[in-house]
């Protein structure tokens, strides 16, 4: 996208010291990472450790909920655990990291949203349009007191549920695991057209081991590039809704 996209609108009157405060942000951010909670390969204290040695300042633990136990937390009893222990850590570590508690699903009906109304945000996957957005904007959401994303989004989809996503205020992730889904050809021209919205773009690597944690540099260099660093989604307690 040769000169990046141009901005209009509110958004696009963002100040430049503005912007550079949030990609320094944006760097030391990594906002999907999973854990042995569910099918990561690392303890919950490892994945922090690891994070504060590589100077992030802001970690999104997001391990899947559903109904594979292999896979994912299961039991209302478990995700009790993961929230408690995530809060516990929360504590210990300030003001080392900010520690924000996130989950991922696929599944939309059953959800404990007692339990889940006491995290920062939810990633929800494969909503990107149809019966599924519809079902998570009518049913899902309007019980959610949290911010609400779309785990590594497959920006194609997304042309005909921009006004939707706008609207209710849903982020759209760039998920440096699956690069393609928002650099393809296919997506360039979308891009253009989601460009102007206020639709918020997170970040995350989508890492399964310490290894990975971090991994976000495409994510941010393709928001330097297309003039899309204004955009950047930041969890707080104030986004709550």
């Amino acid at each position: 996208m040769k000169g990046g996209l141009r901005m209009t609108g509110g958004e696009g009157l963002a100040s430049t010291s503005k912007i550079s405060q949030q990609v320094k942000r944006a760097r030391q951010m990594d906002l999907h990472v999973h854990t042995t909670y569910s099918d990561g390969n690392s303890e919950l204290r490892a994945v922090v450790d690891k994070a504060i040695a590589l100077g992030i300042k802001d970690l999104g633990i997001t391990d899947h909920y559903g109904d594979l136990e292999w896979y994912s937390i299961t039991s209302i009893t478990q995700l009790d655990e993961y929230i408690a222990e995530l809060t516990g850590l929360k504590q210990l570590y300030q003001p080392k990291i900010n520690i924000w508690i996130g989950l991922e699903m696929s599944i939309l009906n059953g959800l404990p949203f007692l339990q889940l109304n006491k995290l920062d945000y939810a990633l929800f996957e494969d909503v990107e349009m149809g019966p599924r957005l519809s079902h998570l904007v009518s049913q899902v959401k309007p019980q959610l007191k949290i911010p609400v994303g779309i785990a590594h989004a497959q920006v194609i989809f997304l042309e005909k549920s921009a006004d939707i996503l706008e609207k209710e205020k849903i982020f759209i992730e760039l998920n440096t695991h699956y690069p393609d889904r928002y650099r393809s050809n296919w997506a360039r021209s979308i891009w253009h057209k989601l460009a102007s919205r206020d639709i918020r773009l997170s970040v995350g690597s989508d890492a399964h081991d310490t290894k990975r944690i971090g991994d976000t540099g495409d994510a941010i260099r393709f928001m330097e590039e297309n003039g899309l660093s204004q955009k950047l989604w930041l969890p707080s307690k104030q986004q709550q809704k």
